[in-house]
């Protein structure tokens, strides 16, 4: 099992100062967040020095609109050529999103039978990402596959991993561990994004909500889940000065070694 950091969580810092951060915290590696800085390519040559730092163990396809790379399966394909050229064996990535108007995407996503066979190979595996419901009086689904039974058939029968994020399902008010379990018994659970939930407000440093944190932890090292566990969290939760970013992100790699049950690697 391999604890990460998202880089999305500090999008805001020069790519090389996430890096660093993460090590000293005692992650063991990073996921990726494509975000707009590739729009030049030169800053492929800047994640590649980053991983003298630590691993990327997975990338998180774009899902902001990137001008430079066309649309959103264009954007998937290039995060996958991305994979390969850092020896990073895990993509995810978003269902299509009606509310963006992602019509060309949600086209090509519908007509593809076997997602490995058409995205993956060199030991990469493409995995799809369970979303949430937005808004506060008026909660709206804006993806498609919404419900995460669908997206499990759905992924089941066109050859897709998984990433599970306990916000995104906690949006619809569903038990965190029952969802864990189903993803877990299709052996096709690679990546869990881990935060917490709280009358509408998402991605919250674990233990600031009201989610099953710990059970949840519990549940996946008593289960022998060996996938990765990624901590993804907002970046309004993580202090903005480093001494105190440093602690926070300190703290929380020995509270996910402790519950995951890896107490000698924190």
């Amino acid at each position: 099992m391999k604890v990460l950091f998202s880089t999305g969580c500090l999008f805001y810092l020069p790519m090389r100062d996430i890096f660093l951060l993460a090590k000293e915290a005692g992650f063991d590696g990073c996921e990726l967040v494509i975000d707009g800085r590739f729009n030049d390519s030169r800053h492929i040559d800047v994640m590649l020095e980053c991983l003298d730092i630590l691993p990327v163990y997975s990338i998180h396809a774009p899902f902001m609109k990137m001008h430079a790379w066309g649309n959103e399966a264009y954007s998937l394909m290039r995060s996958v050529e991305i994979a390969k050229l850092v020896g990073t064996k895990l993509v995810g990535f978003h269902p299509p999103n009606w509310f963006s108007m992602e019509i060309a995407f949600f086209q090509w996503f519908r007509k593809v039978q076997d997602f490995q066979k058409k995205l993956g190979g060199e030991g990469v595996v493409v995995a799809i990402e369970n979303m949430p419901r937005i808004g506060k009086r008026l909660m709206l689904a804006p993806y498609v596959l919404n419900d995460f039974e669908d997206l499990i058939e759905f992924g089941v029968k066109r050859n897709l991993f998984f990433t599970f994020d306990t916000t995104h399902l906690a949006t619809f008010g569903g038990d965190i561990i029952v969802a864990f379990l189903s993803f877990l018994k299709t052996s096709r659970l690679k990546n869990i994004h881990l935060s917490d939930y709280s009358d509408y407000r998402s991605h919250l440093f674990p233990g600031n909500g009201e989610l099953p944190v710990v059970k949840l932890l519990n549940t996946a090292a008593r289960l022998g889940y060996d996938g990765m566990v990624t901590l993804e969290v907002s970046p309004y939760e993580l202090p903005r000065t480093r001494e105190c970013l440093k602690r926070m992100l300190r703290y929380q790699v020995a509270f996910l070694n402790i519950h995951l049950q890896r107490v000698g690697n924190g």
